[in-house]
């Protein structure tokens, strides 16, 4: 079973969509700013036609604890928290806490590919210079 939530919110000035899919395999994150304000048609037909087109991030294994508990409890705490969701309007803290993971690993990778590129053409100058220095020499 398969669990996909969608928050949409305002973020600066573009609506951004992040959605997140929770499935026995783990839970991952993909982002998309949809620019002006979406209706809830529009999110309906961009879920239904690309949805197959988000890029998920990595999967992380989550543990779901199922506790049981009184059933009108859950119900007040359904009602928080959809009180908090209207006031806040913003993604779950897990989804933002996946999403910081993702930049960093992509800044990282970034980091050490633009070092090996720059230690490459370092080398490569050296080795040019060390050409022009034997060819300066070569008739004496």
């Amino acid at each position: 079973m398969a669990t996909i939530k969608a928050t949409i919110f305002f973020e600066k000035c573009y609506w951004v969509g992040i959605f997140e899919r929770t499935d026995q395999e783990g839970y991952a994150v993909a982002r998309h700013i949809f620019g002006a304000e979406p209706s809830d048609t529009e999110i309906h037909e961009f879920v239904l036609n690309h949805y197959h087109e988000l890029k998920f991030g990595d999967l992380q294994e989550v543990n779901i604890q199922i506790q049981r508990m009184n059933p009108k409890r859950v119900q007040r705490e359904v009602r928080r928290e959809m009180a908090k969701l209207k006031e806040t309007a913003k993604p779950s803290t897990l989804a933002q806490d996946y999403m910081r993971e993702e930049i960093e690993k992509k800044k990282k990778e970034r980091k050490s590919t633009s070092s090996v590129e720059k230690q490459a053409r370092k080398d490569q100058q050296f080795q040019l210079k060390q050409q022009k220095r034997k060819a300066k020499h070569q008739g004496h």
